[in-house]
């Protein structure tokens, strides 16, 4: 009887064994980037020029070439790319679906609670987008709260949704929307009268589709600890992932170089801009950092 109870154990074990060995090959890996070898599995949300569709259905901006440009430089193959949302980039990235977000994600402390930065790729001032001539004379955030019923556009989850609250615009007077495209249709529509986003963003939907519109100028820029309120893009991991690192390190040989300069002046960045990034370092959890 001992005998053959030894005998059940040892196969239990061992079918035990061979399901887990199973288990652990078959099994999705947050660190194994998608499956497909060193592919990561990279995030966008579609704002232009960080990270949008040309006419041929191709995938192209700031944030995803120079991505593009540092893999390649670590022998990497291209990314798997995956449409998010921008309200969730940092949800699904801390789930574990996603490697990176590479959507022109600015740093902030309270982001960099969550996920782990590198190094900025450029630097990024604020924009205001109005209605043709500004016939409300909107020139700075706050210039909202004084006309009664006037919403402003913001994405949702967005640092200029931050910098519109620390302007004192009431949240009755915000309207989140999930993507630019949706904050032009609220401001044609009436449903808004303006739209809050990175300069460069706000200077390509002009450049594409400008009929109506203008930038708010001059426009005071939102201020923080005293200092203009300039935005740093940067990527995005989990904390703990070391390809963060490899990524970084491999950033500070590219940033500035003349093919990085090259490849994102037809988005609208300058070396002037990629400059001002200069000597940033990502923020540690809970720290300000990157401000």
């Amino acid at each position: 009887m001992r005998r053959r109870l030894m005998g059940w154990i040892t196969l239990v074990v061992a079918v035990t064994g061979g399901a887990l060995a199973l288990i652990d090959r078959t099994a999705p890996d947050v660190q194994s980037y998608g499956g497909r070898g060193d592919a990561l599995r990279a995030s966008y949300a579609l704002e232009a020029p960080y990270a949008f569709r040309d006419a041929q259905g191709h995938l192209r901006g700031e944030s995803v070439d120079t991505l593009r440009a540092v893999l390649e430089r670590l022998g990497l193959p291209e990314p798997v790319w995956v449409h998010v949302e921008f309200p969730r980039l940092v949800h699904e990235l801390r789930s574990g679906r996603i490697d990176v977000i590479a959507a022109g994600l600015f740093i902030t402390p309270e982001r960099a609670a969550q996920v782990a930065f590198t190094r900025p790729t450029t630097s990024v001032r604020p924009g205001l987008l109005v209605t043709a001539g500004n016939p409300l004379e909107l020139h700075a955030l706050g210039d909202l709260r004084r006309t009664s019923g006037a919403r402003l556009a913001v994405l949702d989850g967005s640092v200029e949704w931050t910098q519109a609250r620390e302007a004192g615009i009431p949240e009755a007077q915000l309207l989140r929307v999930r993507d630019p495209a949706s904050a032009l249709a609220a401001m044609r529509s009436g449903q808004a009268v303006a739209f809050a986003l990175s300069s460069p963003s706000l200077r390509w939907i002009l450049r594409e589709s400008p009929v109506g519109m203008a930038l708010a100028t001059p426009f005071e820029v939102p201020q923080r600890a005293g200092q203009p309120d300039v935005g740093y893009p940067a990527y995005a991991f989990r904390h703990g992932d070391p390809m963060r690192e490899r990524i970084d390190q491999a950033l500070s040989g590219y940033l500035g170089s003349a093919a990085h300069l090259q490849t994102i002046a037809g988005y609208g960045f300058s070396a002037d801009d990629v400059a001002t990034a200069y000597g940033m370092v990502p923020a540690a959890p809970g720290t300000g950092a990157s401000r």
